[in-house]
């Protein structure tokens, strides 16, 4: 089968290190795009056949290498291949008699990012998975999926795949991870009426995350800051109430709208006092980080859902002066909503076949898999490709 994934051997890391970013498409890159063959897969596992699949943020730090070998998950155990695609809506191709599933279901995956979990493969589970929060499942280092979403097909355990319904179609299945990503951002640290949040970050998370805001607490003023033009539009459509441009200055505007001050220190540094009741951060850079703990107010929260695999060097004053909350959030599980534990995947497609999520015009740009080059310079330029969702369909 034909499929795109990183190899991880020092040679070729090393290749892309020292070449730069042109080094990511040449013939001794990390990168590959090959035909492996079928494999023997254990007892259980289900073969299925994509049909589409999402580039996501994530894909393009592997790609592009922007990732510190010192960070948390990268000293974790893993395997030295990493099949790209996460985001991804396939037909099941084969499964067993044992299986549930059953060959031309549609699914989608359920999995953690870089690993298995004590719940897909049937384990007894682990004090994490026992309540189901199987993104933070304690047996590091099990086999997560054989192929991925960049190639023809997979394979992976039955529990780690979600049987869809058959009213929801393959352009909002495939947008089903990230709506849940997103989802649980929110859950995560939910608003109160009338408070005052901003939302740095106009892409895939960040739009699921303002329509998301809209659902739990429609009475929230919601701020949204853009990179682009096309990204503004889109954050107004999705629900927010205004959005500024990240070239802007920032700290005045948010002093602006919540009766704050900016001061200017002896240094040049700038900062705010006074702010946002509650920040959203679907970037995740040291940058955007400083920014938000910047924007909050004292006693306010900022909630890190965008994620980067590099260190980083920043203030964190904000934290115990301010008495800021920075709260984390990793990938997808469960979440507390109107009392009651509730799967992220199952409401983002409860929410996505009621119409609460819009999906319209997330999905920019469509490309086969042998134009790979095409859609990761698209994705990855957002400037020039004004891309949101990039897509590869079977």
């Amino acid at each position: 089968m034909k499929t795109l994934l990183i190899e991880k051997t020092p040679e070729r890391l090393m290749a892309v290190i020292s070449g730069g970013p042109e080094a990511v498409f040449g013939d001794s890159s990390h990168l590959r795009y090959i035909e492996i063959t079928s494999p023997e897969v254990p007892r259980g596992w289900i073969r299925v056949k994509n049909r589409l699949s999402g580039i996501c943020g994530s894909d393009l730090h592997l790609i592009y290498l922007d990732v510190d070998l010192g960070v948390h998950p990268a000293l974790l155990p893993g395997s030295p291949v990493t099949y790209l695609g996460h985001e991804v809506v396939g037909t099941v191709l084969e499964a067993g008699p044992e299986n549930v599933l059953k060959p031309g279901d549609r699914v989608i995956r359920r999995m953690r990012v870089g690993g298995g979990s004590c719940l897909a493969h049937g384990l007894d589970p682990c004090p994490q998975c026992r309540e189901n929060h199987y993104n933070h499942c304690e047996r590091t280092g099990l086999p997560d999926t054989v192929g991925g979403g960049f190639g023809d097909e997979f394979y992976a355990p039955e529990k780690g795949l979600l049987k869809i319904p058959d009213e929801l179609p393959d352009d909002q299945a495939v947008l089903v991870e990230p709506a849940a990503v997103s989802v649980r951002g929110v859950l995560r640290c939910p608003p109160s009426k009338n408070q005052k949040v901003i939302v740095l970050g106009a892409g895939t998370i960040g739009f699921f995350v303002l329509q998301a805001l809209r659902a739990v607490c429609p009475d929230c003023d919601i701020t949204a800051v853009a990179q682009f033009g096309f990204q503004r539009d889109l954050a107004l459509r999705y629900g927010a109430g205004e959005v500024w441009m990240a070239h802007e200055d920032l700290l005045e505007k948010a002093a602006g709208k919540t009766g704050g001050r900016v001061y200017a220190g002896l240094g040049g540094g700038r900062t705010l006092v006074g702010g946002f009741d509650i920040v959203y951060d679907c970037v995740g850079t040291s940058e955007t980080l400083q920014l938000c703990l910047r924007l909050a107010r004292s006693r306010g929260s900022v909630v890190l859902v965008g994620a980067a695999l590099r260190m980083m060097n920043i203030d964190l004053s904000p934290v115990w002066y301010n008495e800021v909350n920075l709260i984390g959030t990793a990938s997808h599980c469960s979440s507390l909503w109107r009392g009651e534990r509730v799967g992220d995947f199952e409401l983002a497609i409860s929410w996505m076949l009621e119409g609460v999520l819009d999906t319209d015009g997330f999905i920019t740009h469509r490309f086969r898999l042998d134009r790979y080059r095409e859609a990761i310079l698209a994705a990855a330029d957002k400037s020039e490709s004004k891309s949101v969702k990039v897509v590869f369909e079977f």
